[in-house]
C-alpha cells in the first residue's frame, strides 16, 4: 500500500504494451525522450508525499448483511458465483475461528473510522488463536490466493512454469513458501505443529496451481532497481509467460516490492468498479482478517494500500523501499 501518481493515458499505454508484445522495446528505444518522462512520472509514485483520505469505510464481513452485500457486488461485477461462494466460505471459516482473537475486533456491517489504515495487531496472538485455540494444523489462505480465486477467469497464462520451479519449496529462500504450505501441505520435522496439511477448503487442480505460481513467482532484477525498471521487468516476464488480462468491472491489484535481486507481489487484492466508486476486497495478511473497503477514487485506493503496507513494514522496523501498484498489467 503506497504512494500516489497519475500517469498520462498515452504514456501508460506505451509502457503496458511491453506486456503484450516485444514491439514495445523497439518503440521505447526510438522514443527515449518520452520514456524519460514516463520514468520521471513513475518515480513520483515513491517520491511524492501521500495525500491520504481522512476516513475509511470497511467491513470484515462478520455479519449476514455484509456477506450478502459483498456477494451481490462481486457477482454483479461479473465474478463467477462459484468463486464468490468459495471465497465467502473462507471468510466465514476464518471469522468463526478468529472472532475471539485479542488482536482485533471484527467489523460486521460497514463502519467508518477516522484512520488511514486498519491496525489488526501483532501476528503472534493471531497465530496462537489459529493454531492452538482452534487446533488448526494448516495455514489460512494468503492474499494472493484469495485474489487469484476471484480473478482467475480474467487471467490467461499461456506458458506455465514446471512444478519444480514453483518458488515455494525452500523454507529459507522461497518467497512463496507459505503459499506452498497452503496449497500442497508440508511435513514439519520439529515444532509444535507436527504436520501441515493443505488448506481443506481449496480444490485447485494442477493446471490452476501451475498458472498461479507462474503469475506470482518472483522475478529477478538488479538490486535497488527503480520503479520504471521494476515495471519493465514484470512486463517482460509476463510477456515471456504469455500472461494477459481481460478488461472487466473487476481487476487484479498487485503491490510489488523488492528483496535483494528479486521482486514479488507482496500483496494482492480485487478491485471492483461500481457506479458510485470502488470496492477493494482482500485478505489483509496471512493471519489477519478479510476486508472489504469502499473508496471514491483509485487515488484513495493507492493511499490505503500504501498505508496498510507501511504499517506492516513498521512492525519489523523496516521500510517498503521501491514499489509499484498494478491493476492487472497496468500501473494503477
Amino acid at each position: 500500500m503506497k504512494k500516489i501518481s497519475c500517469l498520462c493515458v498515452s504514456l501508460i499505454l506505451l509502457l503496458c504494451s511491453a506486456c503484450g508484445n516485444t514491439e514495445s522495446a523497439r518503440m521505447a528505444t526510438e522514443n527515449h525522450q518520452e520514456n524519460h518522462q514516463v520514468s520521471t512520472e513513475v518515480s513520483s509514485l515513491q517520491n511524492a508525499d501521500m495525500v491520504s483520505q481522512n476516513q475509511l469505510t470497511y467491513s470484515n464481513l462478520d455479519s449476514n448483511a455484509s456477506i450478502l452485500e459483498i456477494e451481490d457486488i462481486l457477482t454483479e461485477a461479473g465474478i463467477s458465483t462459484n468463486y464468490v461462494d468459495t471465497v465467502l466460505s473462507w471468510v466465514t471459516d476464518y471469522n468463526d475461528s478468529m472472532r475471539g482473537c485479542q488482536s482485533f475486533s471484527l467489523a460486521g456491517d460497514f463502519i467508518t473510522i477516522d484512520e488511514m489504515a486498519v491496525d489488526y495487531g501483532e501476528y503472534y496472538p493471531m497465530s496462537t488463536q489459529w493454531f492452538k485455540l482452534n487446533h488448526r494444523n494448516y495455514h489460512d489462505v494468503v492474499c494472493r490466493i484469495v485474489a487469484y480465486e476471484l480473478n482467475q477467469d480474467n487471467i490467461s497464462v499461456g506458458n506455465v512454469i514446471k512444478k519444480e520451479d514453483f518458488d515455494c519449496w525452500n523454507e529459507n529462500t522461497a518467497w512463496l513458501y507459505t503459499d506452498g504450505d497452503i496449497l500442497f501441505g508440508r511435513e514439519a520435522i520439529e515444532g509444535d505443529h507436527k504436520t501441515y496439511v493443505p488448506f481443506p477448503l481449496i480444490d485447485w487442480d494442477k493446471n490452476v496451481q501451475a498458472e498461479y505460481f507462474t503469475l506470482f513467482n518472483p522475478i529477478h532484477i538488479t538490486e535497488q532497481c527503480s520503479e520504471q525498471e521494476m515495471f519493465q521487468a514484470i512486463c517482460e516476464q509476463w510477456n515471456e509467460q504469455e500472461i494477459s488480462f481481460k478488461e472487466s468491472a473487476f481487476s487484479l491489484i498487485t503491490f510489488w516490492t523488492q528483496s535483494g535481486d528479486r521482486i514479488c507481489a507482496s500483496h494482492a487484492a480485487t478491485l471492483i468498479e461500481m457506479n458510485n466508486g470502488y470496492l477493494l476486497f482482500e485478505k489483509t495478511n496471512p493471519e489477519s482478517p478479510y476486508a472489504a473497503t469502499k473508496f471514491s477514487s483509485t487515488n484513495e485506493v493507492k493511499c490505503y494500500l500504501y498505508n496498510m503496507m507501511h504499517l506492516d513494514y513498521l512492525r519489523y522496523d523496516d521500510e517498503i523501499g521501491t514499489y509499484i501498484i498494478l491493476q492487472n498489467d497496468k500501473l494503477l
